[in-house]
């Protein structure tokens, strides 16, 4: 589902790229109709200006507008030059108006004709509650979900009436930040947690339409979302439907209190602070120790590297107040993020140099890569290693496809039972069905991609293999991967599900009849060691 953000940046893009008073001069698309279409009205009507709300985009043109919902997987493009699907054939979008000087394109979305000042007194009305909006007023999105007493919470953030622009990834991320289950209804919270849901709504949108802004990866910052572990505490994330209309939710049981009574806002991790990292279980080599800092000699005030016990000029000892305090619990650290976690160099090598002003050490360190171990896969039970199923291993047939030197990627997967032997997931690996491994090998076979059809047909719900890289770069290598899975009572190939109701088998997979339902089997039998397990 295209969010809040995602819209908004739309609507950036034609704001800055369609100049204004431009006249209609063709719509056509899947859309328009052959025999007459509504759009056919809007030819020679000026472009006036465009306005988003929550995830829907205006565009005005006189007296009647263009309402665009992007759903699913939308996008629009502008002024573009060659429209081309993965299989090579010419992609039609929905809508493509031809103005003067530009051309909009508008793909896999819902386009409708309003009335240009209805939907400006919408805009007005509701810009207030919109989270993307710079007019956003906290007081009266407080209010807004106040007003929603009986209702869940999962809810109460999907209703586009409470909070326009928020989505299922903020609705999960943002819940998961104010420590509140998803169940938890708003009559349930005092006027300081609905303060600080509605503000952690609104800072992981902002975070949202950041990366995506600059183009940097969404995932890493998930928790919750679609991963196997949280990433707060690694435990096991619980996947299920809950709500009025069954959206996939995400949740951890252990950091997400389902009774908000005890619950005390300022005692919660914040994203990226301090005072996560203090309450998370991980290791203590996250983050930078203060004698890892450089420091400064007493005497001489020279600034000496850490590894120094004694200043390199005057041989001061190093203050005591710089030592190592391994009893403490909280410690002004430095946060080592992916993008500063620096890694010491293999070989120092030390010249002592005097001068007239004393002596002083130089330190030539290398930071070549070392070719011997670039090539070695991180141990699977390594607290940083990321945790990989028999699917990413490599040790089948069917997930081996002849690839070039760029990152791989492999289906992902997670049992509870592997969250007890002590395996978790990589920090920063992809939360979904992909996680990465880097063997820096140049033409080597990699892991291969497990992917789900999505097409109707008769092979729908079906799993496979494909290549991992981009489609640019992809060779044409294909498996099926269920060639392995029982047949149910039809003599047909079963599909594998996943367990979504809450309960002890939450997460498990199982085989069921690959019919549609009132024509399936009563054929059950759980998924063991089967790709993505």
């Amino acid at each position: 589902m295209v969010e809040g953000p995602g819209c908004t940046l739309n609507g950036e893009k034609i704001r800055a790229r369609i100049r204004k008073g431009q006249t209609i001069k063709e719509i056509k698309g899947s859309l328009t109709k052959p025999g007459g279409s509504p759009f056919h009205s809007l030819h020679g009507v000026q472009y006036s200006g465009v306005e988003t709300l929550g995830k829907e985009l205006f565009m005005y043109f006189g007296l009647k507008a263009l309402r665009v919902h992007f759903g699913m997987n939308g996008s629009l493009r502008i002024n573009p030059t060659v429209l081309k699907e993965r299989s090579g054939q010419s992609q039609k979008p929905a809508l493509e108006i031809h103005l003067t000087n530009d051309t909009v394109c508008f793909f896999d979305t819902t386009v409708e004709i309003r009335w240009t000042e209805d939907c400006e007194q919408r805009v007005r009305s509701s810009s207030h509650l919109d989270v993307c909006s710079p007019t956003f007023s906290m007081p009266r999105s407080e209010e807004a979900v106040r007003a929603q007493g009986g209702r869940m919470l999962c809810d109460v953030l999907l209703d586009q009436s409470v909070m326009p622009g928020v989505g299922n990834i903020i609705k999960n991320e943002a819940l998961f930040d104010s420590g509140l289950h998803p169940a938890v209804k708003v009559q349930q919270l005092t006027d300081k947690q609905i303060h600080h849901l509605v503000k952690m709504t609104r800072d992981f949108t902002l975070l949202f339409y950041k990366c995506r802004k600059s183009g940097s990866p969404l995932h890493r910052h998930y928790k919750v979302y679609k991963r196997p572990q949280c990433g707060q505490c690694s435990h096991v994330i619980t996947a299920c439907r809950l709500g009025d209309h069954g959206r996939m939710t995400y949740f951890c049981e252990r950091c997400q209190r389902g009774d908000p009574s005890g619950l005390d806002v300022s005692m919660l991790p914040v994203r990226n602070s301090l005072i996560g990292w203090v309450y998370r279980e991980q290791p203590e080599e996250c983050v930078g120790k203060k004698e890892e800092e450089d420091w400064i000699c007493e005497v001489c005030t020279l600034i000496n590297p850490p590894e120094c016990a004694a200043c390199d000029a005057c041989l001061t000892a190093r203050p005591k107040g710089d030592s190592p305090q391994k009893d403490t619990f909280i410690w002004l650290d430095l946060i080592k993020y992916p993008c500063t976690a620096f890694k010491k160099p293999d070989q120092d090598l030390k010249l002592n140099w005097r001068s007239a002003f004393g002596t002083s050490t130089l330190v030539f360190s290398d930071l070549t890569p070392n070719n011997n171990n670039s090539n070695q896969l991180k141990p699977l039970n390594s607290p940083h290693g990321a945790h990989l199923n028999s699917t990413a291993q490599g040790s089948h047939k069917h997930n081996i496809c002849q690839g070039t030197s760029s990152p791989n990627y492999a289906s992902g997967g997670w049992d509870k039972h592997d969250a007890a032997a002590g395996y978790s997931a990589g920090e920063n690996s992809h939360p979904s069905k992909k996680m990465r491994i880097d063997n820096g090998t140049p033409n080597s076979r990699r892991p291969a991609a497990l992917r789900v059809v999505h097409k109707h047909g008769e092979n729908k719900g079906r799993i496979f293999y494909t290549c991992s890289l981009p489609p640019e770069t992809k060779c044409n290598f294909f498996e099926w991967a269920d060639s392995y899975f029982p047949f149910c009572h039809h003599g047909k190939r079963c599909l594998m599900r996943t367990v979504l109701k809450l309960g002890p088998n939450n997460g498990r997979n199982f085989y069921t009849c690959s019919l549609i339902k009132g024509k399936q089997c009563d054929f059950f039998q759980w998924a063991v060691n089967a790709p993505g397990c």
